[in-house]
Parts: C-alpha cells; structure tokens; sequence
C-alpha cells in the first residue's frame, strides 16, 4: 500500500530547522473511537539510539606536556572509542508555577513563575585496561592540569619554559559534542554541545589481598563537569560533523578477514592438520586420476 500523505511535517511549525525527518502526530493517531490500521506508518514510535562523542577542542595544557600529540589521541580516543556507557546528558524542561485557590472547593489556579533546563553531567563508563592506562591518564589530567593534592599547585607550572602564563579554564577543560542519530545515521535527532569539561575523579584506586577470590576487572564511572548547549546551533554544527563522517560502504559484514592465513610457525610444522592429512590420503590413492 502507499504511504500516508504527507507522513512528515517536513519543516512545518515546530519543526522547522529540525535536522530530522519528523512525524506529523495530527495523522496516524490509533487512540480514537477506533484504530487507524491504514495509518500504521504515521504510528511509527521514536527509539532512543546511542548517541556517540566527538572531541572538538582539547585542553590547552596538552600541548606544553611531553609528547603532546599522545595527550590529544589518547583523550580523543578515550572519549569516542572507549566508553561502554555515556549518561546524564539531559536537556528536559521543568515549569515551575504558583497556585492561587479559586472559590472554596479546592481547585486552584496555577501560573507559571519559572522554566528551566535539566543540566547535563557527562558520566562515562570505562573498562579499565592492562597497566591502568586510563586512571593513569586522568590523574595527571588532574595533577598537571588542576592541582596537585599535596601542594596544591597545577604540576603544568612545574615545566619551567613550557609553564603556561595563566591557568584560564581553557588551560584544563576540553570541548565535546555528543550526537544522537537517526536510524540511518545521516541525520541528527539530538545533540549537546558541551564545554568546560574536565573530569570529577580518578574513579577508586585500591587494593586488597584474598587468595580465596577472583580477580576483579576494574569498571570506571567518570563524571565530567559540563556547560551545554542544546539547541537548533548545536544540531545545525553536529548535522554537518556527522555530513563530514563518509559511511558509504561501512557495513561490518563486507570487512576484509582479519588474519591472511596460517602463521609461519604453523606453515613450518606441515606434518599434521587437515591439509596434510587430506593430502596424504590422496596421495595414497590406488585409484589415482
């Protein structure tokens, strides 16, 4: 069957400027007197997807560190490669009202005295990996970026030349974007551009001793600091950064195999396994053609 007249509001009242194909609810309603089934399209529910993190500015005491290409790649990386969750990018708006009683039976009237916006509060999700590489990262984040615990001094002005001349919140916070797509992962249904970033914590750093138990995998749980903007600005910017990310052809199932073929170690020892085994078996064939 056809597809409903004009599905999608398709920058109409409230979605203009909307980077994202948008149902038209005054169609598809299947709540009525009684169902709508031809109307199945425009009855289409909205999934919440993973949204992902793009890095957009780093802290600028990176660059006065040893090695200062590392420190961008590893907080790049850290933020769009190795979170197993992101949480707490919120954006939901709350009205505040007041009440006056109207008559005497308990009904009142409420005006409206307030609105405001959930704050966003980034909290990633890492599995920590071989040798603590990432408590490692955010403790010198910390130490040399903020304050060191002892002296309470930023360990960045310890560098002598390369000690920078203020510590402005630019010195230690980064820039991010976090961006929800669609399902066709072209266009973009919510975005947070978010600045002022710098991590809450360490996560826990601890030991103990019990022969009698497993070892433990270490699960990070790392709140950001954040300043966020959620608007048409910041869906406009995070549409063309992901207009920038080219997914032609990028389907898992058409990768190239990941290993060539047998190591060189197993190709030496060509006495036994399957080939050899085969081999010898027709080798030996009394009816060989």
């Amino acid at each position: 069957m056809s597809r409903t007249t004009d599905t999608l509001l398709q920058g109409k009242a409230f979605s203009l400027g909307a980077t994202q194909p948008m149902l038209d609810i005054s169609k598809g309603g299947n709540f009525g007197f009684a169902p709508e089934p031809g109307q199945f399209i425009s009855n289409a529910n909205y999934l919440r997807r993973n949204l992902f993190c793009l890095l957009l500015e780093p802290p600028a005491f990176f660059k006065r560190m040893p090695n200062p290409e590392k420190w961008n790649q590893t907080l790049k990386a850290l933020v769009e490669l190795h979170p197993r969750t992101i949480e707490g990018l919120n954006a939901g708006l709350t009205v505040d009202t007041a009440d006056t009683p109207v008559g005497g039976g308990g009904e009142v009237q409420e005006e409206y005295t307030n609105v405001t916006r959930q704050r966003s509060q980034p909290v990633f999700t890492f599995d920590e990996k071989y040798g603590r590489p990432i408590q490692s990262f955010l403790h010198d984040w910390i130490t040399y970026g903020m304050m060191d615990p002892d002296t309470k001094v930023a360990n960045v002005g310890t560098l002598g030349a390369n000690a920078p001349s203020d510590m402005l919140p630019d010195q230690y916070t980064a820039t991010m974007i976090f961006i929800e797509p669609d399902p066709t992962h072209r266009k973009v249904v919510k975005s947070w551009l978010s600045t002022n970033m710098f991590p809450k914590l360490t996560g826990d750093i601890s030991g103990k001793r019990d022969l009698t138990a497993a070892f433990e995998l270490l699960s990070l749980s790392i709140e950001f600091t954040a300043i966020s903007q959620f608007n048409l600005g910041s869906n406009i910017l995070a549409q063309s950064l992901l207009d920038d990310i080219n997914i032609a052809n990028a389907n898992p199932y058409l990768r190239p195999a990941f290993a060539s073929g047998p190591t060189a170690d197993v190709v030496a020892d060509g006495r036994t396994g399957y080939k050899p085994g085969a081999e010898d078996l027709g080798n030996s064939s009394v009816t060989r053609r």
